[in-house]
Parts: structure tokens; sequence; C-alpha cells
């Protein structure tokens, strides 16, 4: 049988017989498995940050630049659309100076919120252009406890997106389906296409 088929199921419920049809769906893991299947190459980058979804596929990719081992969330299952968010790397730039170093950071919370996915990450971001600065708290796996701090002054991080987008060929700060229906008309709007534009958008 496959995932999206039914099966049929014989139970007995208060001394009666009953059939049942269940349909079969997969196991969703925090660390998702197979590519295009549970797992999606998505992205954000804010002020050269970029974070992503934790996946099987980004850690094999990853494997033989020192990334740490994730062994220990890897398989706990996932509560809905949940998503484990790492900081992959940071482009440099000078927006970020004293960050540069930063990588395979588990994301904790954006100005104190946790986000539950990609697309929360997108809306914490968003409602965070209101303020003075953008807080991104992360921590080593399995270091859950050592706490670093990414704060990044939020005009800093608007005038530098063009410079950092431009420079390293991405045509988007995020990938479309980071971006949360209720900001977004369709994939191609073009107001979704930076961050800065979004803020305006949003925040109007």
């Amino acid at each position: 049988h496959r995932v999206g088929k039914s099966v049929d199921l014989g139970i007995v419920r208060d001394g009666e017989p009953m059939a049942l049809q269940v349909p079969l769906r997969a196991n969703r893991y925090l660390c998702p498995v197979y590519d295009q299947f549970d797992a999606h190459p998505s992205y954000v980058i804010c002020g050269g940050c970029i974070f992503v979804p934790m996946s099987w596929p980004w850690i094999s990719a990853h494997r033989k630049k020192g990334i740490p081992s994730y062994n220990a969330m890897s398989s706990d299952p996932a509560n809905g659309e949940e998503q484990v968010i790492v900081l992959s790397k940071v482009l440099a730039d000078e927006v970020n100076v004293g960050y540069h170093h930063k990588q395979y950071l588990i994301l904790r919370s954006v100005n104190g919120t946790k986000p539950s996915n990609m697309r929360d990450l997108v809306r914490l971001i968003v409602k965070g252009g209101k303020l003075p600065n953008l807080e991104f708290r992360c921590y080593m796996v399995n270091q859950e406890y050592c706490e670093q701090l990414i704060c990044l002054d939020v005009n800093e991080v608007k005038e530098a997106e063009e410079r950092i987008l431009k420079q390293h060929m991405v045509a988007s700060w995020c990938s479309a389906e980071c971006v949360p229906p209720e900001m977004k008309k369709n994939d191609d709007e073009p107001e979704t296409k930076t961050m800065v534009s979004m803020l305006e958008k949003c925040n109007m």
C-alpha cells in the first residue's frame, strides 16, 4: 500500500464488528529524509544570515565541511508543520561583521519568539522590521544552554539587502514557499522578492 491510499480495517466497538477505511499518511519527522518528498530546499536570507530547515539532504551536503551530528533530534516526530531551523552560514558583509564564522546553529528565537517553521520565521522578521534591531538567538546542537546572539541593526539590514543579494547572485531574499499565504497574492508578486519591499508592504 502507498501513502495516500486507504486500507480497510476491521474493528470491534461495543461488541459490534465494524469496517473502517483509513488513509495512509507519511510519518513526519523534525528532520525530513527524502529530497523533494518531505524535504524541500527552502531558505531565508536576512542580513546575510542564511536560514534553512534541517533535513537529511542538507546534512548530507555538508558532511565534509565539519557539520555537527544532529542524530539526537533527527528522528523526533514533528508536530504539525513544525520545523527545526538552522543558521547554515553567514554571507560576509559589513552589516554582519563579527558573525561571519557563525554556521550550523539551531535558531531558538527571533526577538524573543520561537518560530515554528520557515513561514513563521518570515512573519517574525517582517514583524521585527518595526523595531530598531533584529535579535536571532541560536545554539549549537547538544549545547542548548550555550546561547549565541546575533543582533543586527534593522536599518543597516535594509540598506545591505540589495548589495548582499546582488553580490551572491541570489534572486530573492527567501524561497517562494517560505512566504506566508497572507503576505502574497501569487509566487511572482514583486513585493515578495525583497525583505525591504515586504516590510514596507506589511508595516504600512
